[in-house]
C-alpha cells in the first residue's frame, strides 16, 4: 500500500460515512481512537501531577510519534482482539455479534497483511 495506512483509514472513514456503513464506520472509528490512544504520553504516577484545568498552564504535550509499523501492529491487536470476540460468540451460540466480528476483521484485513502461518 503506497498511502500511509492512517491517511487510507481516514479517506475510507469519510467513504464509509457516505455510503452509510455502519460496520465499516465504527471499526475505522475504533482503529483510529485506538492509534490515537497509543499516541497519548503517559502521565506520570507521582503526587507532584497538578490537578487538570489548572489556570495558566498549557496542556500541550507533545504526542509519541508512531512509525508504520507501530500503525500496522496496532491494527494487529485490533484484528486480535476481534478474532477472540468471535470464537467466544460462537462458543456462546450468539450467532448476531460473531457475525458482527466477522464483518469488523473483513473491515480490518484491508489495512493490515494476512499473518504468516495463520489460516485464511
Amino acid at each position: 500500500m503506497t498511502m500511509p495506512v492512517r491517511q487510507a483509514l481516514r479517506d475510507d472513514l469519510k467513504k464509509a460515512l457516505k455510503e452509510r456503513d455502519k460496520t465499516a464506520t465504527a471499526t475505522i472509528r475504533s482503529a483510529l481512537a485506538a492509534i490515537a490512544n497509543a499516541e497519548a504520553v503517559p502521565v506520570p504516577d507521582d503526587s507532584q501531577a497538578l490537578p487538570l484545568g489548572t489556570v495558566g498552564l498549557s496542556s500541550d504535550v507533545e504526542r509519541r510519534a508512531l512509525d508504520p509499523e507501530d500503525v500496522r501492529e496496532i491494527l494487529r491487536a485490533e484484528a486480535a482482539e476481534r478474532r477472540t470476540a468471535l470464537a467466544e460468540y460462537q462458543r456462546a451460540g450468539q450467532q448476531a455479534m460473531a457475525e458482527r466480528m466477522r464483518a469488523e476483521l473483513q473491515v480490518l484485513a484491508r489495512y493490515v497483511e494476512p499473518e504468516e502461518g495463520r489460516p485464511s
